[in-house]
This record gives C-alpha cells, structure tokens and sequence, in this order.
C-alpha cells in the first residue's frame, strides 16, 4: 500500500536541509538532462536564434556592447538609436549583469544562446528546489521543474532574455524567500542576490511585481508572526535596491524624464497587450494555429492592432493543469500558489479579467508596464508547483482515474465537434475570417484536443495502476513525468526558433553600398531612416528555410531595419529602447506619408533611408537611388533633400521660454528650409545670425564630441544629437557652457567669438551614486551572513 504524504521519505523534512538534498542529485540531473534534450538547438552548435528580440535587438546590442568592454571602455551613450540614448539608463542592455561575462568568452550569438539556456536551467532548477523547501516529495518536485521550464510561457521568452530570465529565477527567489521566513535570516541575502539581478538583467516590470509576490508569500507563509516576515521581506527589498542601484539610479532618472511616467499614455496598450480569453483555450489545446502567420491570427481572431502576441504560446497541458488543481486540495499550506496564479491570471487577462485596471489607476508605478500578459508567467509557475504537489496526492490515491477519463471524453468531443464544416463557417462569420484562415484554425484546434485526449487518458491509466497498485508506484510516477515533459515538447517545442547563425552575421549588401559610397561608417557622420518595414515582403525560398520569424529577421536585417544597426557603425533614428521619445516618433516617424517628410528627416541629420521600390515612383526619390535589392524590394537612396551637418551656427536662433509643439515645429516652412533654431531658454537674448563662420567636428565618440568653432561675433552652436541629462560643454579653457534645448530635440550651446574648440560630455546620471550603493550592498550582504553564521554557530561563547 501507498505511503501516506506524511510519512513518505522522499519528502523533505522541515530543518533536514543537506540530508534531503543528498538523495536529491539523480533527480536534478534527470531534470537538467531532460532540460538539456528540449532546448538542444540553444547549445548545439552553428545556430542562432531568429526570433523577434532575440535576432534584432540583443545581438546587435550585445556586440556594441561587449566590443566597448573590450577596449576597456564602459559604454554609457548609445548614438545608434534616434539621436542618441543613454545606454545604462535604459536598463534592457543588461550591462552589470553577470551573463555580461559570457561575452568574454564566447562569440556574440552563442553568448547570447548560452544565457537563454542558462535561464532555463534555473527555472527547472528553481522550481525543483522551491519543491524540496515547501515538503514536495522529489518525483513532484521534479514534475514541477519539468512543468515550468518546458510551459509554454518560458519557451516562448527565449526571444527575449530579460523578461525570461526574471520569469525563470521566480521560483529561486520564493525558496530563498521562504528559507528567510522560516529558517536562517541570512538566506534573505540569497533572495535580495536573486531580486538584484532581475533588476540588473533589465527587466524593471517583473523586478517590480516581485514586491506584490514578496509581500503574499511573506503574509501567507508566516510561521508566527507578520510583522517578523514583514522585516525580513523589508530587508531582502532594500538590500536587492543597494545591490542593483548601479542599474537602478540611472534607470529612475531616464523614468521620470520620460514619457512612462505618464500614466495616461499607456493604459491603451496595455489593454491591447492582454491576454485574450480565446487565447486560453491554446493553455489546454495548442498548437491553435501553427501554419497562420502570428500577426494576422492576433489581428484576425483577438483584434490586436499591435504585431502578434507577447508569448507564442501559454500551452501547459491538461496533465499540468489537472495535477494543479489536484494539489490545491492536497497541500492547504500551498494555496498561496493558487491565490497567486489566479490574481496573476487575472490580471493578465487586462480588460476582460476586472482587476487590472484598477491596479493601472491605483498602485504606485504600475500604470508604467504596458504588457499586463507578462504576468501569465507568474501563472505558469504558480501551476508548475501545484502540479507537483498534486501528484503526491495522486501517489497516496487521491482523485483517481475517472477525472481524466472525463476530460478526455470532453476533449475528444470538441475536437470532433471543430472538424465540422459548421465550426468553419461559425468561426469565419464570428471574426470575420476567410474560410481558409478559418478552416486552418479549426482544424489545427481539432487536432490540438486530439492530443489533449491521449495526454488525459495517459494520466487515467496511470491513476488507475496507482489506485490498483498494479505496478510499482515509482515506475508509475515515472511515467507520469514522461507524460507530462512529452505532452509539454509536442506542444511547445516550435515555440523557440533558431536558424543558421551565418543569418545573424552577413554583411547586408545595403551597408556595404553604403561604405563603398562614403568609406569606413562611424558615428556621428549621418543618419540612416527605414520606411514601412512591414510592407516588406522576404523572398519564398527565405521563408522556406528559415521559417516566418527567421525570414522576416534575415529581411530586417537586409533592409537595415534591425533595433538598431550598431553592428555597421550605422545611425538609425527610429525610437526603440524604453522610455524613447515621443517627440522623435511625432516629428519622424509621422511625417513620412507627407510630402515633408524628407525635409524633417534632413533637419536631423537623415542623409540616405530605405524603402520599397515604389518609392521610385517619386521622381525627387529616384534620382538619388544609391542601391537596389529586387528580390527584397528594396531600395536605398539619398535624401533629395540636403541634410543639415551634425553641428553648424544657426542662421537664425529664435528664442523661446517654454517647451515647442514638435507639430507647430515641422509645419514652419522657415524650419524645414534649415532657416531657424528654436532654443528654449530663459535668457533675455540670444546671439544673432551666424552669418559667417564654420562649426566642424574634430573628435566624435560616444561619449566625446569635440567641435571646432570659428565666428568673428557670438553664435548659436547646434549639434544634432539628443539634449539629454548627463551631457557637459566646455571651453578650451575648462570653462562650461550651459547646453540648451533647440528644436524640440537636439542641443545648443551659445559660443563666444574667436576660435574655440567646444567638447561635449556625457557622464551617466546616478551611475556613481549607484555604484556607491550596489558596493554598500555588497559589503552589508557580506557582514550580514557572516554575522548570521557567528551568532549561530554551536561553539560561540556567549
């Protein structure tokens, strides 16, 4: 007979510590093995991953990154977006985390693959040993591991590291957490360590939510008193900010001059971000959809403007799921887990699940985030831990066999039920879909209930042999697992992408006609614009091969139109980090479907841009076509209208003392001829025209520019980069200049007459206050545990 929970001697005792874990390593390494089989494309190797983020934005930042590292420099200003970023301040670069040190070691793409792989480890590891901590026996724990590390939510973040590993090491911080709570205070260090590299790493929003998550655990787990679990959670917080303040003090100040600290501008996309409640049919059936391309089923059945969906897939499983549910009523000490998937549930769904906008309007912050699906991370590892638990009381006999029967009955019914040429023309005139895109959905839906059957009656024979004890209840529990990890693959083994990694490392013929026309590329040269990227359609025998992610990563990458184009020395001025600036998008972005499009991208620099080939159409386009891709359909060719330089004296400084509407701006014809600067300052005057003089760059870097300047009377200086916090100007002779804000955008400084050589610098803001507190942290952490280990060891003499 079946050992009772209480008595089996696979689960871990409270206080048993090294004991438990000593008999632990074959199951950790069966789920490192099994971990290490699903993600193999992440460490075999001549591969890259294609998707999204993963391809356009963190190779090419990782490269910048580590090329500046190399070279002993800490890079603190990115020129390659819009006209210029802070780099550290915009925290997604993840330069202080610890996986920075992967680039030492490896090339760019496998860096990157390693640390994705890495994530995923920790959340197998994590989860298995926030199992063992909270009494789950080891085959649930290590059902637990296999059930979150292999959900659907965490495949499909391997676009994108930082929201990945912050989702992946949730299960270390609520073990460390509840060992904290519960046991030694010096594991608080171990849950504030953990906290901090979420922060590190970039991820702001789910580094956020811990606090929510921190707060439930510390409340439910009590052993006796709150408020004891209050100040232990109280001092995990504070020393997870020390530790992170290198990231977090540059962060806030790039916050608050932002436009994220507006809390109206987001709420529209972050109801646009939600989960949809179709979606959650694809939690227990999936894949819902395989051969649609993801955008026109997001726009088509969820009527989601935005590109596709946050997470490819939500899929966990009617095994997962069934297990979860099993152990609600199982473990009551772990119904935390289930108040935290359901509020993470809920609030994922954003307008349809009732809560979420009320956090939006009331918690402190929360209106900053604008993708409210990310939390369904939360609910993937609220499930994953529950499922373990519930198979310990599938163990002891508890639910049985007719469960699972009963769902499969139900599942093999809807299947059927949306083979039917009713469920076709239903769901073509519900959505207004064509009957292919609806006949597609329908069948790949059927399907997907299909397998959900053999998942459901493979958990009943299982159940049924424990009930029986037809077989050894070990070999049982083993093939439960397999189930569970097969089931799990089936499903979400397409929802990471890789491809070649020769995608991610050819030179575009496009910036290769580029060099041969101005010579080696380098910032501060010019700039380069891409016009309506999503028209761009990538030739068949791309998408053949590589898939439609891969092939539209490799057309990005073709057209130039990656995040940012750093890796060719190229400056690109269209807004991506967080917190860009509105006004660039509202003065570039916006005007390309007008006829003054040209001119405002002229005003900042904008030299040559990209588009398709019907932009030959326009006879002012065609004579200055540089290059030219007909398989892509792409053009590249110089703006017919002459860019300004990066710096030159203004003809005509207008003074004004409050901030300029950029649409009033780019509506003046004086501005759009490259006539007049509007300077927003508070002076009584400014200099007149500049109408003799020269204004050259001797010395551009990120960080330095140097500008030479001749004038026989004062003059307005204009450099065309971002006015930013951060930036110094000085004289040759060390005496500062105060920079001014002109046309909307860029910087200003008034210069003396005679000849004068003005060198711009940037320092990061907060970045030494920051540093000042991550070393404070270090050093608190450090005295704390050894404090902690003195005061509790056995021979200390009072």
């Amino acid at each position: 007979m079946s050992l009772p929970i209480s008595q089996d001697k696979s689960v871990a005792k409270p206080g048993s510590g090294s004991k438990a874990w000593s008999s632990s390593w074959p199951a950790v390494a069966t789920l490192v093995g099994i971990t290490l089989a699903f993600y193999h494309r992440l460490w075999l190797p001549g591969l890259v991953l294609t998707k999204s983020d993963a391809f356009a934005f963190y190779l090419v930042i990782k490269q910048h990154l580590i090329e500046r590292l190399s070279t002993g420099e800490l890079p603190q200003w990115f020129p390659y977006e819009g006209l210029g970023r802070s780099f550290i301040g915009t925290t997604i670069t993840g330069i202080f985390h610890p996986f920075t040190t992967l680039y030492f070691l490896l090339q760019v793409a496998d860096a990157y693959r390693a640390s994705t792989l890495l994530s995923c480890v920790l959340a197998a590891f994590g989860a298995f040993a926030l199992g063992r901590t909270l009494n789950v026996s080891r085959a649930g724990s290590l059902l637990a591991g296999i059930g979150f590390t292999l959900s659907g939510y965490v495949v499909s973040l391997t676009c994108h590291l930082a929201f990945l590993y912050s989702i992946c090491v949730l299960p270390l911080f609520c073990a460390t957490l509840e060992l904290s709570i519960r046991e030694n205070r010096a594991w608080a260090v171990a849950s504030a360590v953990t906290w901090a590299t979420v922060f590190l790493n970039g991820d702001i929003q789910t580094g956020y939510y811990y606090i929510f998550i921190g707060l439930l655990w510390a409340t439910a787990r009590a052993p006796e008193s709150y408020r004891e679990a209050w100040l232990r959670l109280g001092l995990t917080g504070v020393l997870a900010a020390l530790l992170a303040g290198v990231q977090l003090g540059p962060a806030w100040l790039v916050f608050v001059s932002s436009e994220r600290a507006d809390p109206a501008l987001f709420f529209q996309q972050a109801m646009e971000w939600s989960t949809h409640p179709l979606r959650l049919i694809s939690i227990l059936a999936s894949p819902v959809g395989e051969h649609v391309d993801p955008v026109v089923l997001a726009r088509v059945f969820f009527k989601t403007p935005q590109a596709g969906f946050v997470a490819e897939s939500l899929y966990l499983g009617i095994p997962l799921t069934g297990l979860a549910i099993l152990g609600i009523g199982h473990r009551r000490d772990l119904r935390v887990l289930a108040v935290l998937g359901i509020f993470a549930f809920l609030l994922s769904l954003g307008p349809w699940g009732g809560i979420y906008e009320i956090f939006y309007h009331v918690v402190p912050l929360w209106s900053a985030f604008r993708a409210p699906e990310r939390l369904m991370g939360v609910f993937a590892f609220a499930t994953a831990m529950l499922a373990g638990a519930g198979l310990d009381a599938l163990r002891t006999g508890v639910g049985g066999p007719w469960p699972w029967f009963t769902v499969a009955v139900l599942c093999g019914t809807a299947g059927l039920g949306l083979q039917t040429e009713a469920a076709v023309t239903w769901a073509a005139t519900s959505f207004g879909a064509s009957a292919d895109l609806a006949r597609e959905l329908a069948n790949s839906a059927a399907t997907a209930f299909f397998f959900s059957v053999i998942a459901a009656l493979g958990v009943g024979i299982v159940a049924a042999g424990i009930k029986k004890q037809a077989l050894r209840s070990e070999l049982l529990l083993a093939v439960l697992a397999g189930i569970v990890a097969l089931d799990l693959s089936r499903a979400n083994l397409g929802a990471y992408h890789t491809g070649p990694v020769e995608a991610a490392t050819f030179i575009p013929p496009l910036a290769e006609a580029l060099q041969a026309r101005e010579g080696p590329l380098k910032p501060g040269r010019f700039r380069v614009f891409t016009i309506q990227r999503n028209t761009f359609t990538p030739p068949w025998h791309v998408r053949s091969v590589m898939g439609p992610y891969g092939a539209s990563s490799v057309l990005r990458r073709q057209a130039l139109d990656l995040e940012h184009n750093a890796e060719f020395n190229i400056e690109a001025v269209k807004p991506y980090l967080p917190a860009h600036s509105s006004k660039l998008a509202a003065m570039l972005m916006a005007t390309i479907a007008q006829r003054v499009g040209a001119e405002v991208a002229a005003r900042f620099n904008v030299t040559y841009s990209i588009g398709r080939g019907a932009h030959l159409e326009d006879p002012r386009y065609a004579q200055g076509v540089v290059a030219v891709l007909p398989e892509y359909d792409l053009v590249l060719f110089k703006n017919p209208v002459p860019a300004k330089p990066r710096a030159y004296l203004s003809l005509k400084p207008e003074r004004v003392d409050s901030p300029v509407d950029p649409a009033k701006l780019i509506a003046r014809p004086d501005f759009l001829s490259g006539e007049v600067d509007v300077i927003e300052t508070t002076d009584a005057t400014l200099p007149g025209p500049a109408l003799s003089g020269s204004a050259v760059i001797e010395h551009y870097t990120p960080e330095a520019v140097r500008v030479r300047v001749d004038t026989t009377l004062p003059a307005v200086l204009i450099l065309l980069d971002a006015f930013d916090k951060g930036w110094t100007a000085t004289l040759e002779t060390g005496a500062e200049l105060p920079i001014l804000r002109a046309d909307t955008l860029v910087r200003a400084v008034v210069v003396p007459a005679g000849t004068h050589r003005i060198t711009f610098r940037y320092e990061t803001p907060l970045l030494r206050i920051g540093a000042l507190a991550s070393l404070a942290g270090c050093l608190i952490g450090i005295g704390f545990v050894v404090h902690e280990r003195w005061w509790r060891h056995p021979n200390r003499v009072s």
